[in-house]
């Protein structure tokens, strides 16, 4: 895996653990603190949403694309890896693929390793993938900019530590 990805899904895990080790994400996962807005455990399975579908997508999408850029005699002006945070600001509402639907509630454990997997399945997707086509195949994302690899895994961990931080923020003001 290139380098600079590795060092994304690093950063991604180190996150994970950060907020993993806090009281908030050890205690009752699904205590709503505020009626209308996600427990702690339906907020990571929204996250593990996010990465299964983005996992699913570039299995798809990215050997077609790399096909094209095979193709294209044209080389990138520039590599961009810079990602703004677009969930700063006003929320947004998730589509409803993303709304997780607890028919069961899940342990911490099981949370976790859901989203190890995940992790694990789109490190796979994106493996073997050189410099050129992490920065040149873009997803069709018109929210987030049509981010290319780089940046869409960066979103992803944005996407995280937004939710996270969020939460545990609820949770803390709620006690």
């Amino acid at each position: 895996m290139h380098r600079e990805l590795e060092e994304l899904f690093e950063e991604l895990e180190a996150l994970r653990n950060d907020y993993f080790s806090t009281d908030e994400f050890n205690d009752d996962l699904y205590k709503r603190d505020v009626p209308d807005k996600w427990s702690v455990g339906e907020v990571i399975c929204h996250c593990w949403l996010l990465l299964k579908y983005f996992r699913m997508i570039s299995r798809v999408y990215n050997p077609p694309a790399r096909m094209l850029l095979k193709l294209s005699c044209q080389s990138p002006a520039g590599y961009d890896a810079h990602m703004e945070n677009i969930y700063a600001g006003e929320t947004m509402k998730a589509p409803a693929f993303l709304v997780p639907d607890m028919k069961r509630e899940y342990s911490k454990g099981e949370l976790r390793m859901m989203l190890e997997v995940q992790t694990e399945k789109l490190k796979r997707a994106l493996e073997g993938l050189d410099r050129d086509a992490l920065y040149r195949i873009r997803y069709p994302d018109p929210v987030a900019g049509w981010p290319n690899i780089i940046q869409s895994v960066k979103l992803a961990k944005i996407h995280e530590a937004h939710h996270y931080g969020i939460v545990l923020e609820r949770v803390r003001e709620n006690r």
